[in-house]
């Protein structure tokens, strides 16, 4: 193929890559007897394997240029945005290239310096409301992008250790440390586009881990990031407006998050019966109700009836449901608990 051509379908699958607004895609990559062009309808992409390795090793050559301040064969050495641009690429062709996941940790981490370099005073505050804002739209377009990944119906991408490491990363930093600035500001909510903060997060983020849980079975790697998104979000203490404001009522939605995951992921669960990496979840959720849950006992008692309802009904036969049956029973006995 020609470099103009070349060029061109990589230029295109750039910007089908990026939309605008931020938008989760379905992206496939198809064998070159169904079509010999990216195929695009609404949120859905569909990229013959040969154009993109056609595009992975441009997209590859812009990374390396650029990180190596190397011209490239056109004499001209990549800009950053040129070379973030490239990891979207490299990315959907290799989903544990660690170099493009650093390159866009290096990116995230400057615009956050960026947003805190200022301290919190009266002088500041329009410069610091604006560069919050920024981090917070940026953080959104990672979220956004990862997801695209690790939903799609892609071959390595859902189950990928280096992605869902990105992701808890990007969570591990920008909620955590920097919950007193952003909670209080509203800023969490924007996030994801709605209210909710935090336990509205968490019960999205669950929701992605499930529908990656169906791409892969036993996705090990998806639902260790939810236990440890699940496990910060139970451990941050309430914000100041939290604590002063709202107290005990803050502390009960806590506890009522924790009964809707609980009942989310058992649902799940009772539909991939084989699925071991969601029971274990299951059972971490329920090892740990937060002191402040009403009704726990009640709650996992009618997981455990619901449980063996299932296995009565349809006569089930598997070593997932049996193990997490036994566990739970143990559990709901403990006394220490």
């Amino acid at each position: 193929m020609s470099s103009y051509f070349n060029t061109t379908i990589y230029t295109h699958l750039i910007t089908l890559l990026l939309p605008q607004p931020p938008t989760v895609l379905e992206i496939e990559i198809l064998p070159s007897t169904i079509s010999q062009t990216i195929l695009h309808t609404g949120h859905c992409i569909g990229v013959p394997k040969p154009l993109l390795i056609l595009c992975f090793l441009r997209a590859r050559t812009i990374l390396f240029s650029h990180l190596t301040n190397t011209p490239d064969q056109h004499g001209v050495i990549p800009t950053q945005k040129e070379a973030l641009n490239a990891t979207l690429v490299i990315l959907l062709f290799d989903a544990g290239h660690v170099s493009a996941l650093n390159l866009r940790k290096r990116s995230l981490w400057a615009v956050r310096t960026t947003a805190l370099a200022l301290p919190f005073d009266d002088g500041n505050d329009k410069i610091n409301q604006s560069n919050r804002q920024d981090l917070v739209s940026v953080v959104q377009r990672e979220l956004t992008c990862i997801e695209s990944f690790v939903t799609s119906p892609l071959y390595k991408h859902a189950k990928s250790s280096t992605l869902w490491a990105h992701r808890w990363w990007i969570v591990k930093w920008f909620l955590q440390d920097l919950a007193g600035a952003m909670i209080d500001s509203g800023d969490y909510v924007d996030v994801q586009g709605e209210e909710g903060g935090l336990i509205t997060f968490v019960g999205k983020e669950l929701k992605i881990v499930m529908r990656a849980g169906e791409g892969h079975a036993g996705n090990y790697h998806a639902w260790n990031y939810a236990r440890e998104t699940v496990r910060l979000v139970m451990l941050l203490p309430p914000t100041d407006s939290e604590r002063l404001h709202e107290g005990p009522a803050h502390m009960r939605r806590i506890g009522e998050a924790w009964r809707c995951w609980v009942q989310v992921v058992h649902q799940w669960c009772l539909g991939h019966p084989r699925d071991i990496s969601g029971w274990s979840f299951l059972l971490f959720l329920m090892e740990q109700p937060p002191r402040h849950a009403e009704n726990r006992e009640v709650i996992m008692r009618d997981v455990l009836q619901k449980t063996n309802k299932f296995v009565e009904r349809l006569g089930w036969q598997g070593q997932s449901v049996d193990w997490f049956l036994a566990s739970a029973t143990h559990l709901q006995m403990d006394p220490n608990r």
